[in-house]
């Protein structure tokens, strides 16, 4: 009893169960391949996201297959399986305990019939050996059983693929198998799953933004060439492939999602992005070729008073000229032997460029001789235009003196003919033995002695190019001492400075040049004025006034370049500069106070007077601009609360401002009077733009004493043009009286510009060009008012802030360093 109970215990209970499920698993398993190795063969496509690059239809094709023999595999291994018994549970542990006779059925038999005592004790003791047996009970490993199905091995090379797979995938191993069950399937539509983004940035030569492509765009759309083509997609099945026209190229990948592609779009008249045979993106594309730049005379090339060549040009361009230079060859010469002038452009990457180049080639040895000049223009690209020749004679210098002329004489035997080198040291050597004719110059004597030596020892040809420029500074340090020199340093000068200006040269070194052009200008007029007073029979002829400039305006007109280019307004710089040059060309000392009416010198002090006048009410209109935007800010800090005074701030006033502009502006109106009754006394008659702005100054005078700068504004505003218009009218009246005894003396001749007449230019009572600032111009340079400068400034710091948030678009940062680096 003892053993039966434990027979029937738990423990072999429990074998039971494991014995039943090993045979359950080896009659399942291997019916089950077909479903396992379908099962298989998804993974690993999956693991290694190898299905979501195949094209939508051929992903769900594989994937229905797949499942196909999923199910139809393990619906067989299923179907046909029968479950196993406790006869064979206890046959299987039997045989894997390796037991005989069949032990375990004999302890569930029982005896038929009722045995008698004989037969019950032999039954019994057989039972106790079979006991015994059955306690070295095994139920073994289940056998799979694929060696017979898989002879050849692979289900091995499977598992591999799969381990290799699970490593590949890593912690993306979700994500793959999701994406491996959504194929990406075409809508009717046509549009993929996917998301294209492209845009066009043209080269920076251009100016051009960059031009997003909109996917629907049924328009041709015009590119210009070599501009750079950016394509991203993000999503979708497979790689995109970028195609221009029947060129085709795939799409670098970023990542698993997200593809990009570059190109630079020089030719081509279709573009196209495409994934998984379905089209992301399809447009018609003109390509813009870059047509060579052109170039011209604006004029005939001419000299000027102080021989220098001056040259007027009209270039352009697609997309901006580059650069521009004047080449210059002598005619019937070698044509390797040329002179190339760089010509400063007006502005960077002007489509339409127009100016004016000075370039003093009377020291070269070509100087007086017959030659064609050729205007060249470049652009970005490197392409070149040019103009039509036009020849002429180079200026050069007319010297007075006579040792002067004696020496630029043997220096163009030199130029003409080099073998004349000995009689020409012969020449120099008699001219040097004359030295009370060259006021005793040790310089100039040094400078022939010099040069006859080195004619007389040398005759190659950079020996002879050194000494015709010897020859040429001695000729002018006896012509004209130090003047030359200072004119020299200071026309290097100016080109460097507009050299730097129209290459956006940094602020240090703008200053450094302005400050250096300051310098230079100082020396030249110290030295034409040293050279009047040696000469001074050339410096005789009659002066018009308003053809006159001090030293005075000069600095205005360098000053007022100088903020400008420091306020960002280079273009407005280079103008006023180029102005500046354009008067100093034409610029000679005369002695404007030999005035050759009586009672000038009274119309003078009248027009002083009156300017004087206008600059202070232009002051006062300053003023109660000031004062008015004041009272504005005030009236807002009032509708904000009363904050400021609890946060002890201050509070500016604009009474405080005005003070007491009211008497200023009475006083102003009297002085106005007391003009337009000696004006009535000297004339007969006053002016009726002087009766207007006194009237006007009366209605200012009111509004001030109201403590209300905005409605003095406007009066006053009014009293400064008509006090404008006044001083045009008396000048033209003066200057009419005075017309028949000055004549028409030449500009160039009292240091104004060239002449031309120029329309609508605002002139001060000299009949000099005024600005409402006081400054000297010419009226037609847009010189900005302080408003204007302050906005570009803030524009300016505005544009440099944007520039620092880097979590900013790609596109617009990149437009922004753009705009810094051009203006």
């Amino acid at each position: 009893m003892t053993d039966r109970s434990s027979l029937s215990g738990s423990r072999f209970a429990m074998r039971l169960r494991l014995a039943r499920f090993a045979l359950l698993w080896e009659r399942v398993w291997p019916p089950c391949w077909p479903a396992l190795a379908a099962l298989g063969i998804f993974l690993v496509l999956a693991l290694f996201d190898l299905l979501p690059n195949l094209p939508g239809l051929l992903h769900a094709a594989v994937l229905i297959c797949l499942g196909a023999a999923f199910v139809t595999g393990a619906a067989a291994a299923f179907g046909r399986t029968v479950l196993p018994d406790i006869i064979s549970a206890r046959r299987r542990i039997e045989q894997a305990s390796g037991l005989e006779h069949r032990p375990l059925q004999t302890l569930a038999d029982r005896p038929s019939g009722t045995p008698d005592a004989g037969s019950a004790a032999l039954w019994e003791a057989h039972r106790r050996r079979m006991a015994a047996a059955a306690r070295r009970l095994r139920i073994g490993l289940p056998h799979a059983g694929f060696a017979a199905r898989d002879p050849v091995g692979l289900r091995a090379a499977l598992a591999i693929l799969l381990l290799l797979a699970v490593i590949d995938a890593g912690s993306d191993w979700r994500d793959r198998l999701v994406r491996s069950l959504r194929p990406e399937i075409a809508g009717r539509s046509g549009v993929a799953a996917a998301s294209l983004d492209a845009w066009v940035t043209p080269p920076d030569y251009t100016g051009l933004a960059p031009q997003f492509l909109q996917p629907e765009t049924t328009e041709t759309l015009r590119i210009p060439t070599g501009s750079k083509l950016l394509a991203q997609v993000h999503g979708g099945p497979g790689t995109p492939h970028l195609a221009i026209d029947a060129e085709s190229r795939d799409f670098d990948v970023v990542d698993k999602q997200n593809f990009r592609a570059t190109a630079i779009l020089t030719t081509g008249k279709q573009l196209a992005v495409t994934q998984a045979g379905t089209s992301l993106g399809k447009w018609r594309i003109e390509i813009i070729p870059d047509n060579a730049p052109t170039i011209g005379f604006a004029k005939a090339p001419e000299g000027t008073s102080h021989a220098a060549l001056r040259i007027d040009y009209r270039a352009s361009d697609d997309y901006g000229v580059e650069s521009a230079k004047a080449v210059i060859r002598r005619q019937a010469g070698n044509p390797d032997e040329k002179i190339e002038l760089e010509m400063p452009l007006p502005g960077l990457h002007l489509k339409e460029a127009q100016a004016t180049s000075y370039h003093d080639l009377s020291p070269h040895p070509w100087a007086g001789l017959p030659v064609e000049i050729r205007l060249v223009a470049t652009d970005a690209l490197g392409q070149t235009g040019e103009s039509e020749p036009v020849k002429m004679k180079l200026p050069e210098r007319k010297f007075e003196h006579p040792i002067a002329r004696a020496i630029i004489d043997q220096r163009k035997e030199l130029a003409t003919d080099p073998g004349s080198r000995l009689p020409v040291a012969d020449t120099l050597s008699d001219l040097r033995e004359r030295p009370q004719l060259y006021r005793d110059d040790t310089v100039a004597f040094l400078g022939m002695r010099l040069a006859e030596e080195r004619l007389r020892i040398n005759d190659d040809a950079n020996s002879i190019a050194e000494v015709q420029q010897l020859l040429w500074d001695t000729a002018l340090r006896i012509e004209d001492g130090r003047m030359s020199l200072a004119e020299r340093e200071m026309r290097r000068l100016q080109q460097e400075l507009q050299d730097a200006l129209a290459k956006n040269a940094p602020d240090a070194e703008i200053d450094r040049l302005m400050k250096e052009l300051q310098q230079a200008l100082d020396r030249y007029l110290q030295a034409l004025a040293e050279n009047m007073a040696r000469n001074p029979d050339q410096y005789q002829q009659q002066v018009d006034p308003s053809k006159v400039i001090s030293s005075r305006d000069l600095q205005r007109m360098l000053d007022r370049a100088r903020d400008l280019a420091r306020n960002g307004a280079r273009d407005q710089a280079r103008e006023l500069l180029s102005q500046l040059q354009n008067m100093l060309e034409n610029l000679r000392m005369a002695r404007p106070g030999q005035m050759p009416q009586q009672g000038s010198s009274e119309a003078q002090q009248m027009m002083r007077n009156m300017r004087e006048l206008m600059q202070r009410q232009q002051q006062l209109l300053d003023r109660s601009f000031r004062a008015q935007q004041q009272q504005g800010q005030q009236g807002q800090q009032g509708r904000m609360g009363q904050r400021g005074q609890q946060q002890g701030g201050e509070q500016p006033d604009a009474n405080g401002q005005l003070g007491d502009a009211a008497g200023q502006q009475e006083g102003l109106r009297r002085m106005l009077g007391e003009m337009m009754r000696r004006l009535g006394d000297g004339l007969g008659d006053i002016p009726e733009p002087l009766g207007r702005a006194e009237r006007a100054m009366r209605d200012a005078t009111e509004a001030l004493q109201r403590r209300q700068p905005g409605e003095a504004i406007g009066p006053q505003t009014e009293a400064l043009d008509q006090l404008q218009q006044a001083a045009r009218d008396f000048a033209e009246q003066m200057q009419r009286r005075m017309q028949g005894q000055w004549g028409n003396p030449n500009d160039d001749e009292v240091g104004a510009t060239d002449g031309t007449p120029r329309d609508r230019v605002e002139r001060d009572p000299l009949g000099r060009p005024l600005s409402n600032n006081g400054t000297y111009d010419h009226g037609d340079v847009k010189i900005p008012d302080q408003n204007t400068l302050q906005k570009a400034r803030e524009i300016l710091d505005e544009l440099r802030r944007r520039a620092g948030e880097r979590f900013r678009p790609e596109i617009e940062l990149d437009y922004i360093e753009r705009l810094l680096k051009r203006f």
